[in-house]
């Protein structure tokens, strides 16, 4: 059966039910034999794998070591892993088999993460209402009611200017420019860009805990968005493509610690221990801004979570060398 866009974006409880019951009266394939067509359910949980995963970085001899998330969607879909995230592929036209629809699809629900949000709710409800739990159709947004990408403030329209200037002579660029025209072609490339970024801020959360590094607040239990950010510690302009996905090329801080990191009125050392420009040293006199920034406040050390990796030195000695404010 060939599906339109509107069988994707407008899945209702019934529908849902509906894909869902097909999917648990399907028999697991013979190795060899071709599989079903993958459902608009499928298909759309599928791409909200990219929130977890770059497709491009598995294969055969790694399908393995893809997240829990995956492997149990596989195992509910009965399909084998390599299958999703060759349908990611298909989505992100990094392989050109799925017709124009999934690629539509792929920058229709980047552009509109509450409409994402929407039909992955109701798919995730349908399945709840089947009997089948998180350990066969995992909840991977969490009880989040937003569905925004994380780390999005770092790329405005200079950011996004270099990234299309980059891959505009690509040869995958190159090969989709023809078929989806340059506009669509240009989209694609920033939606890519986007789910890199929104990966390399959830990688930072999750190795400080959600907590800022410079003064330890957290918002847990408060319910609001933002208040705690990930970003880069070498600029992401100023950085290639492997550095910007690079997780301990970030920190994570309250937006006052993140806006003073980055403007270098705060760095830190190789050895994790927090430095005050001079100017701003000069002003912990005053009672408000050594409420910010005195030693009450910020730490000594950099405080990071539980697991996760520290921030590189490398990405350190470039931030205190080329970002720091030392003049009085």
């Amino acid at each position: 059966m060939a599906y339109e866009l509107r069988d994707y974006l407008e899945i209702d409880a019934d529908a849902a039910r509906r894909q869902w019951q097909a999917i648990l009266d399907r028999e697991s394939p013979t190795p060899g034999k071709r599989q079903e067509p993958f459902r608009p359910i499928e298909v759309v949980l599928c791409f909200g794998l990219f929130r977890l995963l770059d497709p491009r970085r598995f294969g055969g001899a790694n399908l393995h070591l893809l997240p829990h998330e995956a492997k149990a969607l596989a195992r509910t879909f009965r399909r084998p892993p390599g299958s999703l995230t060759n349908k990611m592929l298909n989505l992100s036209f990094d392989r050109a088999h799925g017709g124009r629809v999934e690629p539509e699809l792929f920058v229709r629900l980047n552009a509109d993460p509450q409409r994402f949000l929407r039909v992955y709710l109701t798919i995730v409800d349908a399945a709840r209402s089947l009997g089948l739990g998180g350990d066969r159709v995992p909840d991977y947004l969490g009880t989040a009611q937003d569905a925004r990408l994380l780390g999005q403030d770092e790329l405005g329209s200079k950011e996004i200017g270099i990234a299309l200037d980059e891959h505009r002579d690509d040869p995958e660029v190159s090969r989709l420019r023809p078929v989806l025209g340059a506009a669509a072609t240009e989209r694609l490339v920033e939606q890519r860009v986007r789910l890199g970024q929104h990966r390399f801020a959830a990688a930072v959360l999750t190795a400080f805990d959600r907590h800022c590094g410079f003064c330890g607040f957290t918002p847990s239990g408060l319910g609001a968005v933002g208040l705690i950010v990930a970003s880069h510690i070498k600029p992401w302009a100023d950085c290639n493509d492997r550095e910007r996905l690079d997780p301990r090329n970030g920190i994570a801080a309250c937006p006052t610690h993140d806006k003073a990191f980055d403007a270098g009125l705060l760095t830190v050392n190789g050895g994790l221990r927090i430095h005050r420009a001079p100017r701003l040293e000069v002003r912990l006199a005053d009672r408000v801004t050594e409420s910010f920034f005195g030693a009450g406040t910020i730490r000594e050390r950099l405080l990071l979570g539980t697991s996760g990796e520290a921030p590189a030195t490398r990405y350190l000695d470039y931030h205190r060398k080329e970002r720091f404010d030392r003049a009085v």
